[in-house]
C-alpha cells in the first residue's frame, strides 16, 4: 500500500507539470493579447502581468471559476469587446484540458498507481516464497494434519500415544508418518479440512492446483501418495508456473527417452 501511495505521488507531481505547461503557454498569450488592450476595460487588471495571467488562466481551465471580482464571466465580456474568436478559443481550450488532458493524467496516475501496488504485492510474494521458517512451519502443519486423520482412520491409537513420554511419543509419531501411505480418498478428506486448504493458501498454491493435488502428487500412478511424496510437491507447487519448472521437465523426457 506504501509502495503504491508514493509511486501516485510521483506521478501527481509529473502530472502538476503537464498541467503547468499548457496554462504558462495560454497565460502568455492572454498576457501579451489582453493586457494591454484598452478596448477590454477593468478585465486587463486580470492579465496585466504574467502572475495574475497565470492565476486567471488556472481558474478559468482548471478551477471553472472564470469570473471577475463583479461575478462577470470573463469569456462573454471577452467575447461582447473583442469578437467570437476569444470563445470559440474559451470552449476549444476547455474541451483540450477537460476532455483530454485531465482524462490522459486521471489514467496514467491510476494505471502507475496499480502498478506499484502490483509490484508490492509479487515483492511480498517473492519474500513468501523464500521463507524456509514459513515453509518449515506449515509442514509441520500438514503433518499434524494427515497424523488426526490418520488417528481418525484407526491407524494409530491416539489413547497409547499419549501415555508414552514426549520424546518416545515424537519418535514414534516420526516412525508412523514415514510409513503412511494417502489413498485418493484420504487426499480428498485432508482437502475437505478447512485448515489445510488455508496452509495451501498461504504457501501461495494456486487455487486450481487444489482440486487435483493428489494427481499432481502421484508421479508413479500406483494410487498412494507417501508423506515425503505430499511435502514435496506441495514445495513444488508454490508460486506461479517457472521457466525453470519446463526445462526440467524436458530433461527428465529426454533422459528417459534416452535409457529407453
Amino acid at each position: 500500500m506504501i509502495r503504491g501511495a508514493v509511486g501516485g505521488i510521483r506521478t501527481l507531481w509529473w502530472s502538476v507539470l503537464l498541467i503547468a505547461l499548457p496554462v504558462y503557454v495560454l497565460a502568455l498569450i492572454m498576457r501579451e493579447s489582453i493586457g494591454e488592450n484598452e478596448d477590454v476595460g477593468d478585465i486587463k487588471e486580470s492579465f496585466s502581468t504574467m502572475g495574475a495571467s497565470f492565476f486567471t488562466v488556472f481558474r478559468c481551465v482548471v478551477a471553472t471559476d472564470c469570473i471577475q471580482k463583479d461575478g462577470k464571466p470573463i469569456p462573454v465580456i471577452l467575447t461582447e469587446k473583442i469578437g467570437p474568436i476569444y470563445g470559440v478559443f474559451y470552449m476549444l481550450v476547455t474541451i483540450f484540458m477537460t476532455f483530454g488532458l485531465f482524462n490522459v493524467i486521471a489514467s496514467i496516475y491510476m494505471e502507475n498507481t496499480v502498478a506499484a501496488a502490483k509490484y508490492n504485492d509479487i515483492y511480498q510474494k517473492r519474500r513468501r516464497l523464500s521463507d524456509r521458517s514459513m515453509l518449515a512451519e506449515k509442514c509441520g502443519s500438514v503433518i499434524e494434519l494427515v497424523w488426526r486423520e490418520y488417528v481418525k482412520r484407526g491407524f494409530a491409537n491416539e489413547d497409547l500415544m499419549q501415555a508414552l513420554p514426549i520424546n518416545a511419543r515424537a519418535n514414534v509419531i516420526v516412525e508412523k508418518a514415514n510409513e503412511i501411505h494417502m489413498s485418493r480418498e484420504f487426499v480428498e478428506d485432508l482437502h475437505g479440512h478447512a485448515a489445510f486448504r488455508e496452509i495451501l493458501s498461504e504457501l501461495d498454491i494456486a487455487q486450481e492446483d487444489h482440486m487435483n493435488l493428489f494427481q499432481t502428487l502421484d508421479v508413479d500412478g500406483d494410487g498412494d501418495v507417501d508423506l515425503e511424496e505430499l511435502l514435496l510437491g506441495i514445495a513444488n507447487l508454490r508460486g506461479d508456473a517457472r521457466r525453470a519448472d519446463t526445462v526440467s521437465i524436458r530433461l527428465v523426457l529426454r533422459n528417459v527417452q534416452a535409457t529407453v
